[in-house]
C-alpha cells in the first residue's frame, strides 16, 4: 500500500518547467527530476517535507568495522564475543557475524572498545545498527538520561559523540544513524586519525547483565550524499500525452541497500541540491540480498 503526493519543492519544479521560456530553460534551477532515494523510520510526511526523514545508503559507502572483530570491555563491560547466528547484511559485505555485548554485575556503565583499521571521515555519514533481543533486556536499560552512547575519535578522551535514551530504542534492530561524523558532540579536539571506536551502555543497576544474545552490535559505515541517489530505470519517465499521465520506475538489485526495513521512496531532481519532487510512503518492506525492489510512480495531470 501508498501513499504518494508532490512536495512543494515539486510543484515549484512543475510550475517553472510548464511557465519558463524556452529561452530559459537552460536554468541550473528546478531541473527535472531524474534520481530516487529510499528511507526507513520515515513517520509521516507532509507537503513541506523537503527530504526523506533518514535516507539510507544504496550504494555500499565505506565499512569502517563489519561487526567481526572483538570488542574489548571495560568498567562493567567484559570482551565482546561473535555471534554468527543473527547479524546485519549490507555495505556490499558478506561476513555474518556480528558482537555479543557482553555486561557483567560490577558497574552500571559498560564500555566496548575497538581500534580501527579503516579510519572514519569527520565529515561522511556515519552509522551502525545496535540489537537488543526483548523487552526485559530493553527495561534494564537506564530509565532516564543517556541509555546509549557511541564515540567515534582520535583516541578515548577526544571523540565525536551521539547519544539516546530508552525511549529512542525498540526490540529488534536499531539503525543509529549519526548525521555528518563531526556535526555531532565533540569532546576535546579530534584530531588525526579517527580510529577510535566505543560503544557505551548504561543500565538501571550495575548489578544488570547482558548474556551472549541479548545486545548486539553489527556494521559501522559511512557514506556521502553520492551514495543515497540512484537514476531512473533506462527510459523513464514515460510519458502519454493522451492520457496525460508519466510512469517512473526505480529500482534497487541485490546488492543494494540491504539490511533496512525499507518505508519510503522519493524522486528528487538535478539542482546543485537536488529537490524532493514527490514522496511515496509504503508498508515496511525488509530489504535483502534476495531481494530486487522495483518502485512504480504514476502521476496524472488532471
Amino acid at each position: 500500500m501508498a501513499n504518494t503526493f508532490i512536495s512543494t519543492n515539486g510543484k515549484k519544479i512543475l510550475a517553472y518547467r510548464g511557465y519558463t521560456k524556452n529561452a530559459d530553460l537552460s536554468s541550473t534551477q528546478y531541473l527535472p527530476p531524474t534520481k530516487f532515494k529510499v528511507g526507513v523510520d520515515s513517520g509521516s510526511y507532509v507537503i513541506s517535507s523537503s527530504d526523506l526523514t533518514y535516507a539510507i545508503p544504496i550504494a555500499d559507502g565505506t565499512p569502517l568495522d563489519p561487526g567481526d572483530n572483538n570488542m574489548t570491555g571495560s568498567s562493567g563491560g567484559d570482551n565482546s564475543t561473535d555471534n554468527t547466528t543473527r547479524y546485519k547484511e549490507g555495505a556490499g559485505l558478506s561476513d555474518a557475524t556480528s558482537q555479543n555485548l557482553i555486561k557483567n554485575n560490577t558497574n552500571a556503565v559498560a564500555i566496548w572498545t575497538e581500534t580501527l583499521t579503516t579510519f572514519a571521515i569527520g565529515s561522511k555519514y556515519t552509522g551502525l545498527w545496535i540489537y537488543i533481543k526483548d523487552a526485559t533486556t530493553l527495561a534494564k536499560l537506564v530509565s532516564s538520561g543517556t541509555a546509549l552512547e557511541i564515540k567515534l575519535g582520535s583516541d578515548a578522551s577526544n571523540y565525536y559523540s551521539k547519544t539516546w535514551t530508552t525511549s529512542n530504542l525498540s526490540v529488534g534492530w536499531n539503525w543509529l544513524p549519526m548525521g555528518a561524523l563531526n556535526t555531532n558532540t565533540e569532546t576535546g579536539t579530534v584530531t588525526g586519525d579517527i580510529d577510535t571506536f566505543i560503544i557505551e551502555i548504561t543500565t538501571n543497576n550495575a548489578t544488570d547483565t547482558f548474556i551472549a544474545g541479548d545486545v548486539l552490535y553489527d556494521l559501522l559505515r559511512q557514506w556521502e550524499d553520492s551514495d543515497l541517489i540512484k537514476s531512473y530505470v533506462t527510459g523513464y519517465p514515460s510519458i502519454s500525452l493522451t492520457t496525460l499521465e508519466t510512469e517512473i520506475q526505480c529500482f534497487l538489485n541485490s546488492i543494494e541497500a540491504n539490511g533496512f526495513l525499507v518505508d519510503s521512496m522519493a524522486l528528487f531532481n538535478e539542482d546543485t541540491t537536488p529537490l524532493m519532487q514527490s514522496v511515496m510512503s509504503i508498508t515496511e518492506e525488509s530489504k535483502s540480498s534476495t531481494d530486487e525492489f522495483t518502485f512504480i510512480a504514476k502521476d496524472e495531470v488532471k
